[in-house]
């Protein structure tokens, strides 16, 4: 089943895509499949992220004055737009209202909310996600390979923010528990999300994967679904207590 209708998106939907382990990937793969049915897609940041590549879009803007009028000259395809480019070679984020005034020219807005600096685990600093109040879908992506992972700077974002949300010690293995409480904990995953809040867990691709989806999601109450941007399936989660 494809992306958009597992998610059951619908025209005039702005998503906000968070979490760590997949976003980047998840929110092309999604523009690709509306691209693919003829839709006119805006993707864009509230962060920064790397630019795509050239095969991911059919327009650019980096120029906030350009953006209404290349908006409304797009037809159909893909526009990844923002406030410019960084020395890094990363896309600047575009604000709450450039995004209300060009949204009525687009079918669907996907918007790369947060940021991990490609690390499957992660802590929330006060400012983030940046999630922006038109949004009417925060999906969060979690990728469920983080379990099992060992606890250290190098496999998880904002290390000393995750042992104060979870618990954990220097070294010690991630555990399921650990992965729901950075998912539900106060200053976790969901705190900031608005809309219709779904949980995507990603890489679930073998009987152990299950298992542990099982311990973190079995009793989250939020539409989850699961599956592999890799080898692209996807499920909805049924197990309820």
């Amino acid at each position: 089943m494809m992306l958009v209708n597992m998610f059951k998106l619908k025209k005039g939907d702005i998503i906000s895509i968070i979490g760590a382990g997949g976003k980047t990937t998840f929110l092309f793969r999604l523009a690709d499949e509306l691209r693919e049915m003829g839709k006119k897609v805006l993707v864009a940041t509230t962060t920064r992220v790397y630019m795509p590549p050239k095969d991911c879009y059919d327009e650019l803007c980096t120029d906030i004055k350009e953006l209404l009028d290349k908006s409304k000259k797009l037809t159909k395809g893909v526009m990844v737009a923002g406030s410019g480019v960084s020395s890094e070679n990363k896309l600047l984020a575009l604000d709450q209202e450039t995004v209300q005034n060009i949204k009525d020219y687009y079918d669907y807005i996907l918007i790369e909310a947060d940021g991990s600096k490609r690390k499957p685990l992660k802590g929330w600093r006060e400012n983030e996600p940046v999630v922006i109040e038109d949004t009417t879908k925060t999906i969060a992506v979690v990728d469920i390979r983080g379990v099992g992972l060992t606890a250290n700077p190098y496999t998880i974002h904002n290390f000393e923010l995750f042992k104060e949300l979870t618990g954990i010690e220097d070294g010690e293995v991630v555990t399921p528990s650990h992965v729901r409480k950075m998912i539900t904990g106060e200053k976790g995953l969901l705190q900031k999300g608005v809309g219709q809040e779904i949980l995507y867990f990603n890489k679930v691709e073998d009987d152990m994967d299950i298992e542990n989806l099982k311990a973190v999601a079995k009793d989250i109450d939020k539409k989850v679904i699961y599956g592999s941007l890799k080898y692209q399936f996807y499920h909805e989660f049924m197990s309820r207590p």
